[in-house]
């Protein structure tokens, strides 16, 4: 090493010692402020996500489920020959039940009873897009190496919010943003921040059922359509690079069930959307609204609230998608046609 290699050295060093111990004087005076209580969703900020399910045991509605270190809901690795993932949110993720009775583990029961013993694992998060769909694809989902993909993903896009998605995940990628999320590991820079930004200490969640839009009868989508229409041919285009079978899941909730097809929704042109990218890259999809037009399942039967399947529901739901998996070739992949030229976003 060199004289000046040196020096820089001797330099750092001392740097080193100071802020070592600034964060031990820091830690030993003060604590940072409580999360608030509105906050307090088993959710936490993610430096490419926007926001993440909090690893560990979580609670929802008194049940009880595990949150491995991608973030994501924990579901058994039991090796099976066959590997399937899920996406979408809360309504395909299982929000309010027990593991039995979520739709990965309806599904890998249906088709375990068509004589393809698989393994479904839960990509879909409490409100997630197509947006942080592609990230956790790209961060996690594709790594798993699935032989089908289960795409849920359209209540959360279509829905009117104080924010677009694509331009606070612009914004997470800056280097600024991305610094500031680093250091905030650090009870110094907490308490830097806080007293330059008191308000901001727990900003990182700019999501609707944290705080109202700040215009509701003008609000946003948070996916605007042409980006959804981009998003989901992106996914089947990078599945049919790698591959892997897709089908999509148009969800259901009570309204849309008691509609029966009638009706000017504001979020029919997201459903004639998903429809109209599956049939260009010719991949099946199931109705979530027909199968249960089916059934016998109604009101609280079919639904905990408004939207979020019941266990019976999501039953139904994974013998439909087993059935149009089987009917389309199961156990071979519907690989989505790669010949379409790619959908482009609006910007």
């Amino acid at each position: 090493m060199g004289g000046l290699g040196r020096r820089a050295l001797f330099s750092l060093v001392p740097l080193v010692v100071l802020l070592v111990a600034v964060e031990w004087g820091v830690r030993l005076v003060w604590e940072p402020p409580e999360r608030p209580a509105e906050l307090d969703l088993e959710m936490v900020p993610h430096p490419t996500r926007l926001w993440a399910l909090n690893p560990g045991e979580n609670t929802d509605r008194g049940r009880v489920y595990q949150v491995n270190a991608d973030q994501l809901r924990v579901v058994e690795d039991t090796g099976a020959p066959y590997r399937v993932f899920t996406t979408g949110d809360s309504s395909i993720f299982g929000h309010g039940l027990g593991s039995e009775d979520t739709l990965h583990a309806q599904l890998s029961g249906a088709l375990g009873e068509q004589g393809t013993p698989t393994d479904v694992f839960c990509g879909a998060v409490p409100g997630y897009s197509t947006e942080q769909t592609l990230v956790v694809l790209d961060e996690v989902g594709w790594d798993l190496d699935p032989d089908v993909l289960v795409v849920g993903n359209l209540w959360s896009d279509n829905n009117f919010d104080n924010f677009v998605d694509a331009v606070w995940m612009a914004e997470l990628r800056q280097p600024s943003r991305r610094i500031d999320y680093a250091l905030l590991r650090f009870q110094s820079w907490q308490l830097l921040r806080q007293a330059r930004h008191p308000d901001q200490l727990h900003e990182g969640l700019p999501v609707g059922w944290i705080r109202e839009p700040e215009e509701p009868e003008h609000g946003k989508r948070r996916v605007p359509l042409e980006d959804y229409a981009a998003n989901l041919d992106h996914i089947l285009a990078e599945a049919a690079s790698r591959g892997v079978g897709v089908i999509f899941l148009l969800p259901c909730n009570r309204e849309r069930l008691k509609m029966d097809g009638r009706g000017l929704a504001a979020w029919d042109v997201y459903f004639e959307t998903m429809v109209a990218v599956a049939d260009r890259r010719g991949v099946p999809w199931v109705d979530a609204c027909d199968v249960l037009r089916l059934t016998d399942l109604r009101g609280d039967a079919a639904f905990l609230d408004s939207m979020h399947p019941t266990g019976a529901t999501n039953a139904a739901y994974g013998d439909a998608l087993a059935k149009a998996l089987v009917d389309a070739g199961w156990p071979e992949r519907p690989v989505p046609d790669a010949g379409p030229e790619a959908l482009t976003k609006s910007r």
